[in-house]
């Protein structure tokens, strides 16, 4: 594979990383400007001296429920000739389900709970047009990401049942700047949150999948001079600012108990909604059921020449000879059957009686 090429080729150059990390480098803040009143450092990262740093945290007011988090770093440094670029990525959040109904949301359903399959869609979202060269997972990213889940771990909601798991990936890619020909090291760790809970039928299961990344981070060369071990050393070189980090987790804590209650009254209306759905089905499926049993019944009748009838006594029904107007039951039990309007039967039998309804 490319990168494992890569990295091979790299070893040779790991002295010379050390020199560049030492004597080639500047430190580059990365500001949060609007967040809590004054200018903080939310972290500080190296990039080659020279190179020009842009952009900082961003807070957004994003309705949608997905894509960039409200609160998410949007920076990168840029090489003097144009080329040559680091980039800090924004965190992004989905979500998705299971459930055969899906309600109007601006946002797609995002059931991916394969690594692979989501870093390269977050390659595709942030470099639209560029060819995937090559890809593979990042297991250390992916170790240091579990204890932080560890540590932040939320209990299940009660009837359900929760899974969460980390996953990191780079990508190589290649594409043109200013019609020259570059190779970028792109990637991104995210955090998996599966929550299942019983269905409105037997045996079915819904579930509810959530995904939150880490900052991405990119670095873009001409191509021919990427290296991964000093993209390696720019990316690990990344600190967060201590007391801008201290007030997000503050901030962060109080957003997490207001976004659980409401994670949880969604899936408690999105459940009770799909009961509703189901029992609506259920209750066409019986008249659906009833129909066709009637249709049989009455197909039976035909060939037999007779008609069902309610059975006031029994709550059952009587199947009795087709083709008299009048029907009537006696008080002990027996039937009789007339054309004849005035027909009285107390005064014929000496019985009370009551006049048979035909089954519908």
């Amino acid at each position: 594979m490319i990168i494992k090429t890569m990295i091979a080729a790299s070893a040779f150059v790991c002295l010379t990383s050390g020199a560049l990390a030492q004597q080639n480098v500047q430190q580059a803040q990365i500001i949060d400007r609007h967040g809590f009143g004054r200018p903080l450092v939310a972290a500080t990262l190296s990039i080659p001296k020279g190179w020009k740093s842009e952009g900082g945290i961003v807070w957004s007011q994003n309705a949608s429920g997905c894509g960039p988090a409200p609160t998410h770093i949007n920076w990168h440094a840029l090489a003097p000739d144009g080329i040559g670029m680091i980039s800090v990525l924004p965190e992004e959040t989905w979500s998705g389900n299971n459930l055969p109904v899906q309600g109007q949301t601006q946002c797609p359903n995002v059931t991916v709970t394969d690594t692979k399959q989501f870093v390269l869609s977050f390659v595709q979202r942030h470099r639209p047009n560029a060819r995937l060269l090559d890809y593979h997972d990042r297991p250390d990213i992916v170790a240091k990401v579990n204890q932080q889940i560890e540590q932040t771990r939320q209990p299940a909601i009660y009837g359900s049942e929760t899974r969460q798991w980390a996953g990191a990936g780079l990508a190589l890619i290649g594409y043109q700047v200013n019609g020259k020909e570059v190779r970028e090291l792109i990637g991104t760790a995210v955090m998996f949150n599966v929550m299942r809970m019983q269905g409105a039928y037997p045996g079915e299961v819904q579930e509810f999948l959530s995904l939150s990344t880490m900052p991405g981070f990119a670095i873009r060369m001409p191509e021919g001079q990427l290296d991964l071990q000093q993209a390696e050393f720019f990316r690990s070189s990344g600190k967060p600012g201590l007391e801008w980090q201290q007030r997000m987790a503050q901030h962060n804590a109080k957003m997490a108990g207001i976004n659980a209650k409401g994670a949880a009254d969604r899936a408690r209306i999105t459940s009770e909604t799909n009961r509703e759905i189901s029992d609506l089905r259920m209750d066409s499926w019986r008249r659906q059921q009833a129909s066709s049993d009637r249709n049989h019944r009455e197909a039976i009748e035909t060939i037999r020449g007779t008609e069902t009838f309610n059975d006031p006594s029994g709550g059952g029904t009587v199947e009795l000879d087709y083709g008299y107007d009048k029907n009537y039951q006696l008080d002990d039990g027996s039937h009789v059957q007339t054309n004849d309007p005035f027909y009285d039967p107390y005064a014929n039998t000496g019985q009370n009686s009551t006049e048979l309804q035909v089954t519908e």
